[in-house]
């Protein structure tokens, strides 16, 4: 019915043609009465539609987005939106910024790692908090240990109440900032977090220390660049904390690895998720966890099977001219 326009757009003569073919086939093979957003379109093209992890790129960044083409994948454009879909896409494409290009190699690689500290904090910094005021507080300072344990004294609540508590307070808190006009929507979040923090632990309902991590953990969140992975990483938090509760220490790390095996798993469009980490590919990790200078980066992903894989000729490393002997006259 509503007759939407989606264009496939790619680099002729460097993208897969079989890649291609199969992102038609998807896209053809959709039969509804109206895509008004990108994001509609992603849940009938993509390869695993109940993974809480996106497996399709969804930006509005044209720099990204040509950057992607370079590299041999596709991008898809719907008609009405600025969201553009670029496939196929892995893990660390996510904790990727376009900025970490423009900088210095050193400081896009600093960038980089510390996004990806930020976001193992964001996952599980209140779970392990839970775990160790639960069931491992011998592996904590004793001075550590009694600071906690004072603060804790006339909360009525266990650890796992508090965590679970705040962090659907802060939520919801997030949640009604993004509802209000732009004017009021900032102070009335900084306000509703001091005033809602500063009076729960004056009522004893929650102790200080619970109050740092759970804020230690939302500037953490913030730290990921695609909106997408970043809820993700929201809704994670709960069963982490509810495993904690639970099993201490040895539930978070079942939890970890019940993760990681289903990272493993997925793929998108054929290529695996967690590519160049799982399986290693040698000539792509310079472009992962850090970013290597642009003279290394002469090579395509290889996974994607792109026709052409290189994108320099011969070396590229910039070299100072020979130093010259200089005679003086005497």
């Amino acid at each position: 019915i509503s007759e939407t326009r989606v264009t496939i757009a790619y680099i002729k003569g460097l993208a897969s043609e079989k890649l291609v073919e199969e992102v038609r086939r998807r896209i053809e093979g959709v039969e509804v009465d109206s895509i008004s957003e990108s994001g509609q379109l992603e849940e009938y093209i993509e390869d695993a539609p109940l993974s809480p992890f996106p497996t399709i790129m969804r930006t509005e960044r044209p720099d990204r987005v040509t950057g992607a083409l370079k590299e041999g994948r596709i991008a898809v454009l719907t008609d009405g939106t600025p969201f553009v879909l670029v496939l196929p896409a892995t893990f660390t494409m996510f904790l990727t910024a376009t900025e970490d290009y423009y900088e210095r190699f050193m400081v896009g690689s600093t960038l980089r790692f510390l996004r990806f500290v930020t976001f193992f904090i964001s996952l599980i910094f209140p779970s392990v908090y839970v775990a160790f005021t639960t069931f491992h507080q011998e592996m904590l300072p004793t001075p550590l240990v009694l600071a906690i344990a004072a603060q804790r004294e006339g909360v009525p609540f266990p650890a796992v109440a508090e965590a679970l508590l705040m962090e659907v307070a802060f939520e919801i808190l997030r949640e009604a900032g993004v509802r209000l006009p732009m004017v009021i929507g900032p102070a009335i979040s900084i306000v509703g977090v001091l005033i809602l923090g500063q009076a729960a632990v004056e009522a004893s309902l929650v102790s200080s220390a619970m109050i740092i991590v759970v804020a230690v953990t939302a500037i953490a969140s913030f730290a990921t660049p695609v909106y997408s992975l970043g809820i993700s990483v929201r809704l994670l938090r709960f069963p982490l904390i509810i495993l904690a509760s639970t099993l201490g220490l040895f539930g978070v790390f079942a939890g970890l690895f019940m993760l990681l095996i289903h990272l493993c798993a997925l793929r998108s469009f054929g290529v695996p998720y967690l590519e160049p980490l799982a399986p290693v590919v040698t000539s792509d990790l310079k472009d992962a966890l850090i970013r290597s200078p642009w003279w290394k980066l002469d090579t395509r992903p290889e996974l994607i099977w792109v026709q052409e894989p290189r994108t320099q000729e011969g070396s590229q490393k910039p070299r100072p001219p020979k130093r010259r002997r200089v005679w003086r006259r005497k």
